[in-house]
């Protein structure tokens, strides 16, 4: 799959990546690793998102100005990172090739080639396997994208689906160039005023439940008006609930301008949440995962998680 999907890049007129709506490091730091080796190779690419506002933590990582929030006129390849179901890539069905790049095990393999490896830490590692199985040279700028999927999916380190092989694969992109400390310093030190105001928000407004195992916070679209934080600011803002002592989940439900809810659920420890992500149509990884309810009023889109919870 690996030599089979390369030659359809190189072969390709017009390469478009693409990452899924309201990106995390992992999607960005995935196409923008594949967007620069593309580009060296003097071959047609494009990077396509369809969130207008990118967050503003990534704007270190190499080409990210090339991303743009409409689809080229034409291209005949599209390359899927981090997009576990085809609506996540926000664009129509066509007459093209599509090579889905992921590594979550709710990964509904949508491409007409797919590359999905659960044992991955980071899709960017699985786009890291797609270049080292074909012998492409890995850039600085590559490097420090691919780097980046890794510290921002493992929690910098933190989370359960490390092996042995990342470690060993992340010390070869430091030769490669990436830059851990630097990396870090842009990623974990540049947070906004607006977003210490939303991060003193939750904490003086989260409630606990079943003897304090599960945090829970709420955040309205009024919330994020009145701390002027962006949708990206939330993103991630609950661990400082799951890193309470005696939590062993954190629940966030964020408001939509629509109206729908966005629920992200993080753990820790041997708790799965995926059981609970998957019962609403959801998915994600065993200590962090999500989904979305598009209808249904507070109250009743909570009740719902605390008795799944319950069970669970």
């Amino acid at each position: 799959m690996y030599k089979k999907a390369w030659s359809k890049i190189v072969n390709a007129k017009h390469v478009l990546l693409v990452s899924h709506a309201n990106p995390d490091g992992d999607t960005l730091g995935s196409v923008l690793a594949l967007y620069d080796v593309i580009k060296r190779l003097n071959r047609k690419v494009s990077l396509y998102n369809f969130t207008k506002e990118l967050p503003n933590k990534f704007d270190f990582l190499p080409n990210i100005d090339k991303i743009k929030n409409r689809v080229p006129n034409f291209f005949d390849l599209v390359v899927s990172c981090d997009c576990g179901s085809f609506d996540r890539l926000k664009i129509d069905r066509g007459d093209y090739v599509l090579i889905n790049i992921d590594h979550h095990f709710t990964n509904q393999n949508f491409g007409d080639i797919n590359i999905v490896d659960i044992q991955r830490v980071s899709a960017g590692m699985v786009v890291y396997d797609l270049l080292v199985q074909n012998r492409v040279k890995i850039s600085k700028q590559s490097a420090t994208c691919l780097y980046t999927t890794v510290v921002e999916d493992s929690g910098f380190f933190s989370y359960s689906n490390l092996t042995q092989k990342t470690f060993e694969d992340v010390a070869t992109l430091v030769e490669f160039g990436a830059n851990p400390t630097q990396i870090a310093t842009f990623l974990k030190s540049r947070n906004s005023l607006a977003k210490m105001r939303l991060l003193g928000f939750v904490l003086s407004n989260f409630e606990l439940y079943f003897e304090a195992k599960v945090a829970f916070v709420y955040i309205s679209t009024q919330i994020l008006l009145s701390t002027g934080a962006k949708r990206f600011d939330t993103k991630n803002i609950i661990n400082i609930l799951r890193d309470m002592v005696n939590v062993r989940v954190a629940v966030m439900i964020l408001e939509e301008k629509s109206g729908s809810f966005k629920i992200s659920l993080r753990s820790k420890d041997d708790f799965d949440v995926t059981p609970l992500a998957n019962y609403f149509d959801g998915g994600g990884h065993k200590n962090a995962a999500g989904f979305e309810v598009g209808h249904g009023d507070l109250k009743e889109v909570k009740d719902k998680i605390l008795k799944k919870l319950r069970n669970i």
